[in-house]
């Protein structure tokens, strides 16, 4: 009998007499282009790596964003769903629901996750940091910092012990941006926002209490010599709408400026979140940096101005002399 509870590719389901079109049908999830399970099993990182491995390319490794979610980091796009593997230089990989990139190795790179070949949550942040867009890299960075089994300071490391490899340079420049609390893909991006457009870097997951010494909130964002705070709200706040407005009120009642935005505000570029908070700043006392009070960064990195956040990010940034 065939076990839908367990993944599957679309040739072994045609196998045992199913369709395409039932396999469009609520009645089944598509864990990855080409693997299915059916919808009332519980997603798990095993479930996961059992379903990356019906379709793995003999002597491939996963990589990219697919090893990260293995390590517990979905910075996946909506929608995308291919796998994504790193094979040796000469190696070519041509296969349905597979991106290959050929890329250099080392022993230490791999680990094994549920029995699966996968880079190593460093060698993955690593990838992200010198092979990505600015935004894209950082997003994938943060990821693995926070929730993908990665250290700041070990990313650093393997960084400078590798000075000859392509992208190391800018991977190093962009590290100085990372940022190991983001919580989520948007509370990066949000960030990223607000800085590109002149503002001072906010300190993540700013905590606050009131006059007793209870905790009344923890901010995703937050600038606290202004007291202006953010918060971005994913689908999860969908339905506890009625604590949300309690906690905001908590937060006001503290002499805070505080705003919650969701995909909606990202629609058009946080164009409305950046004015907004940039006009809550202005009103507390803060004052644009001069060009010459600025940093100079590369020319790749020329969109990001503004303060460190966090004291792991100064050190970071002091080990990571551009050279």
């Amino acid at each position: 009998m065939f076990d839908t509870g367990q993944p599957f590719t679309v040739a072994m389901a045609c196998g045992a007499g199913l369709t395409p079109r039932q396999l469009q049908s609520s009645r089944f999830r598509r864990l990855f282009s080409g693997v299915y399970v059916d919808s009332e099993v519980e997603v798990t990182t095993e479930l996961l790596a059992r379903a990356v491995g019906l379709v793995l390319p003999v002597g491939a490794v996963v990589g990219g964003a697919t090893a990260a979610l293995l390590h517990g980091a979905d910075v996946r796009r909506q929608g995308e769903d291919r796998i994504a593997v790193v094979t040796a230089r000469e190696d070519q990989v041509r296969r349905r629901g597979v991106v290959s990139r050929a890329a250099l190795v080392e022993e230490g790179d791999v680990v094994e996750v549920f029995g699966i070949r996968c880079l190593s949550p460093v060698r993955v942040a690593f990838d992200f940091a010198r092979c990505c867009r600015v935004v894209d890299g950082l997003v994938g960075v943060d990821a693995m910092l926070n929730r993908g089994g990665c250290r700041l300071e070990d990313l650093v490391g393997y960084a400078e012990a590798r000075p000859g490899w392509r992208g190391v340079r800018f991977a190093r420049d962009l590290l100085r941006h990372a940022e190991p609390l983001s919580e989520s893909v948007m509370e990066t991006r949000l960030r990223l926002a607000l800085v590109r457009d002149g503002l001072p870097r906010p300190t993540a997951q700013v905590d606050l209490y009131d006059p007793s010494g209870a905790h009344v909130a923890r901010l995703d964002l937050g600038y606290p010599e202004w007291k202006v705070g953010i918060d971005y709200d994913g689908e999860v706040h969908r339905d506890r709408w009625r604590y949300d407005l309690e906690r905001q009120e908590g937060v006001r009642d503290l002499g805070w400026w505080h705003r919650r935005y969701t995909s909606i505000h990202a629609a058009d570029g946080w164009r409305q979140v950046v004015g907004q908070v940039r006009d809550a700043l202005a009103a507390a006392g803060w004052r644009p940096r001069s060009p010459s009070e600025s940093p100079q960064l590369p020319r790749d990195l020329a969109l990001f101005n503004g303060r460190s956040g966090s004291n792991t990010l100064k050190s970071a940034r002091s080990r990571l002399k551009a050279g």
